[in-house]
């Protein structure tokens, strides 16, 4: 995987004494729309596997102005140039997506149907090359209004989540995009600040918080990023240890602290 730049945070974590905050690893900490975003962005410059760097501008209707002037306003929106998946894809449901991403999805519908959740998934895995025609499909016009209005709920070739593979859509088999949200299966996702999905390692992909994210929030859209990372929390930039630092360091530094709190390791509150 070749490592690229994202948006990041930069904090001093002490570690001592009243500060130490130990891990819930029954539950996973909350998290805000903002702080989801911030564990995505991370994981795509770090952490997640078979990833390739964004690849610059793709064309989107092959007419150079036209073009020019949908990537401003997709930028303007907050759309950004997004990673490829590279190597092996693995396939859940007849889905083509991360392997890492099938496994976490089969575990969480296992749990879904025990609950009576019927919602599959409907995609993942989409080359730029398929998400120009999906696009270009829901461009009615060339005005900046019919451009922002197909914008509103679809990415151009390049910006999608989707190109990663760790993106899945979940929908019921007859439909429900645009009223997923309402629906009971959304309701138990969301539920205990989405503590379900973020269990399998799934976190929403465009949060409802969120006023420049792209398209418009999307209920159906989850991240897969793993739970170390939720669990974690994005690490922090430098670590000063008080204390037996050579003896904690290696243990501390599996996990580091979130954005809220430091986490410290459970044996740690003993020393």
């Amino acid at each position: 995987m070749r490592r690229f730049l994202v948006a990041g945070v930069a904090s001093v974590l002490l570690l001592s004494g009243s500060q130490l905050a130990l891990a819930d690893e029954r539950k996973p900490p909350e998290y805000t729309g903002a702080e989801f975003q911030l564990l995505y962005e991370y994981a795509v410059g770090s952490t997640l596997p078979n990833l390739d760097a964004p690849n610059g501008r793709y064309d989107v209707t092959g007419n150079g102005e036209l073009d020019a002037r949908i990537w401003d306003l997709a930028f303007e929106r907050g759309y950004v140039l997004r990673p490829t998946a590279s190597g092996d894809l693995g396939r859940a449901d007849g889905v083509t997506m991360q392997p890492q991403a099938a496994e976490a999805w089969l575990t969480l519908k296992a749990e879904a149907r025990a609950a009576g959740m019927p919602f599959i998934v409907s995609s993942a895995y989409r080359s730029p090359a398929s998400q120009r025609t999906q696009f270009n499909t829901k461009l009615s016009g060339t005005s900046d209004s019919a451009i922002d209005a197909a914008l509103t709920w679809w990415s151009i070739p390049g910006t999608s989540k989707h190109h990663g593979g760790y993106a899945l859509d979940f929908r019921y088999r007859s439909g429900t995009f645009d009223n997923f949200r309402s629906t009971k299966d959304f309701k138990w996702l969301q539920a205990d600040n989405f503590s379900i999905p973020l269990s399998h390692g799934f976190v929403p992909s465009y949060p409802d918080d969120i006023t420049t994210q792209g398209p418009n929030p999307e209920p159906w859209e989850f991240v897969w990023i793993g739970t170390g990372l939720i669990q974690c929390g994005v690490p922090q930039s430098l670590i000063s240890l008080a204390g037996p630092a050579a003896a904690i360091l290696s243990d501390v530094g599996r996990c580091p602290g979130g954005m809220e709190p430091a986490q410290a390791p459970l044996w740690l509150v003993s020393l």
